[in-house]
């Protein structure tokens, strides 16, 4: 992206990502019954996903990235443990597991450029199906944003709340891998009339996400800030911890 005056740079969209991820999580552990908090957290997600998009673009070396993103999912699944279930859990895993496999996504997407719009359905199809089945964090909707953020960073089609609109929805998509995996299609198609109502309710407070938009409308390409990159990649396992350790005093204290 050419860069140009005005507009938010690179070094805020962190900021302002790490914000509203601090407003989520807390909402998440601390307060859970405050739904607002969680709407107003879901700004994260899509901002986390174009930075990664953006990097990925843009770094110098491909492998160093990938390598930096395995290793902050490894080192960040005890804090995100600890923090929402509060022991070690393979039943869910960290953010960075979702972005490891949007940088696996993204390889793909650009090795298969030539082979057109048919190669990138399927890659991201295969790697939706990875990301739910290894419960990672936002599942099988994850690859969905990388490949919408991807294709309108190289030609500005779809257009971003379209394709955000279509992020939001794939969580339709959930009940339907895990009747896959149970057995079939039609586990999925007839799963519990509760499987579909919690699902549509992802949906809606997902699209509250949209309110990132108008802000990445804004990016100027411009970045900084270039020896906060490690702030900006610990803060995350770090920020964990100390809410892991707010909730503990808490209960305690109660």
């Amino acid at each position: 992206m050419r860069e140009r005056k005005g507009g938010i740079s690179a070094d805020w969209l962190k900021v302002t990502a790490m914000a509203a991820m601090v407003v989520d999580h807390t909402g998440a552990v601390l307060f859970p019954r405050i739904l607002e908090l969680r709407l107003i957290g879901r700004i994260a997600f899509p901002i986390y996903i174009w930075l990664l998009v953006e990097g990925f673009v843009h770094t110098s070396s491909r492998k160093r990235y990938l390598l930096q993103m395995a290793a902050l999912a490894v080192l960040s699944e005890l804090p995100f443990d600890l923090a929402f279930s509060g022991q070690w859990d393979w039943g869910w895993q960290n953010v960075y597991f979702t972005l490891l496999t949007g940088l696996l996504l993204l390889t793909v997407l650009e090795k298969t450029a030539k082979g057109g719009s048919v190669c990138a359905f399927l890659a991201t199809a295969v790697l939706m199906a990875v990301s739910e089945f290894c419960h990672f964090d936002y599942g099988c909707t994850g690859p969905v944003l990388v490949a919408v953020f991807y294709s309108y960073q190289k030609d500005k089609k779809p257009g971003m709340a379209a394709g955000f609109l279509l992020f939001a929805c794939s969580n339709l998509l959930r009940p339907l891998f895990r009747g896959i995996w149970n057995g079939g299609l039609w586990n999925g198609l007839l799963a519990e009339p509760l499987v579909w109502k919690n699902a549509f309710r992802t949906v809606a407070i997902e699209s509250f996400g949209i309110m990132a938009v108008p802000i990445l409308a804004r990016y100027n390409g411009i970045r900084r800030w270039k020896r906060g990159k490690l702030l900006f990649y610990f803060f995350y396992p770090v920020h964990l911890l100390l809410i892991h350790g707010i909730h503990l005093v808490l209960r305690i204290s109660v």
